[in-house]
Order: C-alpha cells, then sequence, then structure tokens
C-alpha cells in the first residue's frame, strides 16, 4: 500500500520519474522509488515498536494497515480502465483537480491507476491482507486477563503500595512512548486502583485528552501535576483547602522534561524509547534536588534481547537473508555492517546493555 510506484508499468516510469525525482544542485539523484522503500523500514521499526510497547498498541496499527489495504482493493475494483484517455501521463494532470479523485492512488506521491500493473498490485495487496488479519486473530487471543505485561505492571504498583520505599508514599509514574498504550493501561487500571487500592489516578498524553479519578480536579497539565506532586508544586499555596492527591500517573514523553515530580519515589518505563536518552531524561522528574524521598527506585521494562543472537548471525551468515526483519532494521542485505540501520541498532543495544547493568546520570552521558 505504501509502494505503489514500485508497480507503475516500465513503459510510464518515466513519467513519474520527471515528476517526483529530484536532482541536487551536485547532480545527485534523490528517486521517489527509494524514499518509498525508506518508509516501508520506518513502518516495520514503527510496527515492532507498537508490539514491544503493548499488544493494544500494536492491535490498533494492525487495524489500521488492514482498512489501508481495502480501501486500495476497493479503489481497484471500482476503477473503470479507460476512465480517462490511456494517453494521459502523470505529467499532464494537475494533482489538485477532484476530476482526478478516484483515479490516484498514494499519499502525497499520487499514481495514475491505469499506470500500475493492477494484477501484481492485486495480489499483493491480498498477500499482505491475509498476514494482517492472521496477526490481528493471534492479537485478539490476548484479552486484558491474558496479558502478562500488563498483568506484571499491575502486580508491581500492588506490591509498591504494600511495601512502600519510603513511608506513606503511594507515587508512581508510568511512562510510555505511545499515547494508545497510556489510554489502554489507565483504562485498565483505573476502576482497581480506586475501588480496591483508594488511590486516584490520572492519565496525560499532551494531546488534550488528559483524564483523571479525582474529584474536583481539572485535566489541565498544570492541575494534575500540581495535585500528583503537591510539595514540588507548592500547591498549598494553590489549594490550601484541597487534601486528595493523585497517586498512580499514566504518561508519555510530553512531561519527560522541565517537570519537578521528586514527591515520587517510583518510575516505571512501560516501553524503551528509541533514543534511551530518553528514559534518564524520564528519571529525572524523580531523581531531583529538593526530593524528600531517602531512596527512589527505577524500573524499566526491556525489550527481548535475544535480538543479540540475529546480530550474532551475520558474520556467520551470507547472501541475502530477511532474518534482520525480525529486529527491526529494515536492511535486507545481512551483511552491510556499515549500513545505517546496523549502525542505529547496534548503538541502542549498547545504550540499552549499559543502562541494564549501571545506574547513568544524564551529565555523564555523551551523545
Amino acid at each position: 500500500s505504501y509502494t505503489p510506484l514500485g508497480y507503475v508499468r516500465p513503459e510510464k516510469r518515466e513519467f513519474y520519474e520527471e515528476k517526483y525525482d529530484m536532482t541536487t544542485a551536485t547532480g545527485s539523484v534523490f528517486k521517489q522509488v527509494d524514499r518509498e522503500q525508506s518508509l516501508i523500514y520506518l513502518m516495520r521499526v514503527n510496527l515492532l515498536k507498537r508490539l514491544e510497547s503493548s499488544i493494544h498498541s500494536f492491535q490498533l496499527t494492525v487495524e489500521k494497515l488492514i482498512k489501508f489495504v481495502e480501501e486500495n482493493l476497493k479503489q481497484i475494483e471500482q476503477h473503470k480502465n479507460g476512465s480517462i484517455d490511456l494517453n494521459t501521463n502523470i505529467t499532464d494532470i494537475d494533482l489538485d483537480d477532484t476530476e482526478f479523485e478516484d483515479m490516484l492512488v498514494g499519499g502525497k506521491t499520487k499514481v495514475l491507476i491505469q499506470d500500475i500493473d493492477i494484477i501484481r498490485w492485486r495480489q499483493d495487496l491480498k498477500y499482505d491482507k491475509s498476514i494482517l488479519l492472521k496477526l490481528l486473530g493471534s492479537i485478539k487471543l490476548i484479552d486484558v486477563d491474558r496479558d502478562a505485561k500488563l498483568l506484571k505492571l499491575k502486580q508491581m504498583i500492588d506490591k509498591k503500595i504494600q511495601y512502600p520505599i519510603n513511608p506513606d508514599n503511594n507515587k508512581v509514574i508510568i511512562f510510555t512512548a505511545f499515547a494508545d498504550t497510556a489510554n489502554y493501561l489507565y483504562k485498565e487500571l483505573r476502576e482497581w486502583l480506586k475501588d480496591e487500592k483508594g488511590l486516584y489516578g490520572a492519565l496525560v498524553t499532551g494531546s488534550g485528552n488528559n483524564k483523571t479519578t479525582m474529584p474536583n480536579c481539572k485535566t489541565d497539565l498544570s492541575s494534575i501535576l500540581t495535585h500528583f506532586s503537591p510539595r514540588s508544586k507548592k500547591r498549598n499555596e494553590i489549594y490550601p483547602e484541597e487534601k486528595n492527591q493523585i497517586d498512580i500517573l499514566f504518561c508519555t514523553d510530553c512531561i519527560s522534561e522541565g517537570q519537578n515530580l521528586q514527591d515520587c519515589d517510583y518510575l516505571i518505563n512501560y516501553d524503551i524509547h528509541w533514543n534511551p536518552v530518553r528514559i534518564i531524561q524520564r528519571f529525572g522528574r524523580i531523581d531531583r534536588i529538593g526530593s524528600i524521598n531517602d531512596s527512589i527506585q527505577l524500573v524499566n521494562f526491556f525489550p527481548s534481547m535475544e535480538l543479540d543472537s540475529f546480530i550474532d548471525l551475520v558474520a556467520r551468515v551470507k547472501g541475502r537473508m530477511v532474518m534482520l526483519d525480525v529486529s527491526a532494521t529494515g536492511e535486507d542485505n545481512v551483511i552491510a555492517k556499515d549500513s545505517r540501520e546496523m549502525q542505529d541498532l547496534d548503538y541502542r543495544k549498547r545504550q540499552l546493555k549499559q543502562m541494564q547493568n549501571q545506574v547513568i546520570d544524564l551529565e555523564d552521558v555523551q551523545g
């Protein structure tokens, strides 16, 4: 669905190269076909990051992809070949003209359906759809009661409440890279926290959908954080009569910098941001001067480090393989050790291992 240019018939390709390819001042050519291949790499990485985050986020993305594929198949079926002159080329039409809307596919890069090898494109779309539907079937088997990662988080919060690190401190921050995951966690745990634990929770995603179970609490960012960390935010000067507090905060990186939340002594990273330095920035919300806590706890849910076994294969495998698809590189040729994707992956692996084995101060981080 994301690479319609790859299905343009050979006799029509030169017109698309003229329309979309860019030549720099130095004479280098940036081909749109190559950019579409890069988009596939980004989509694959995003899918695996969503899976790493939560089964809920992964499901939403898979459903969105299925819908996108179905829209393309529908366009193929509805298209009537010959509705415009077959000699018309992509360079001859105005892409903003609504007259051609039903005859074009693609996002910013539009392709005339009549210029596509329809048989091959339809076949590949149906193949994609069959894989996505199979994935979706497996995903739906994992409901809330079978989501081991969610159950582990619940267990950790429960243990923290029963055995506080610092006296009478029930506060926990749960960070995630995706708003969908934050929404999922808040939805599934808010009633349990309120009814069984007697604690108020809040959701902060930065997208205007903040929520809280604390009565009489506004849902703007400032109000929620003030009620979550009343000492550091000097709440007694703003709401002197308020006695309730928010104890459990589900949030995204919209608050990973610039917030003083050192009333809290327990921070969980439910997933790992692609740039692990962001993890250290998250820790900085509670590891701050002015904290009254004797000690704090920082917890990471790490992705599977079995990734190492795939990287180690590189030295032994010859030829073109798809093994590295599993490890989010998007690199077809696993022998290309100097590729950007391999470098990114190896760099991240080293960062994650360093964080697993030692406590890192943000000021010690170089690059």
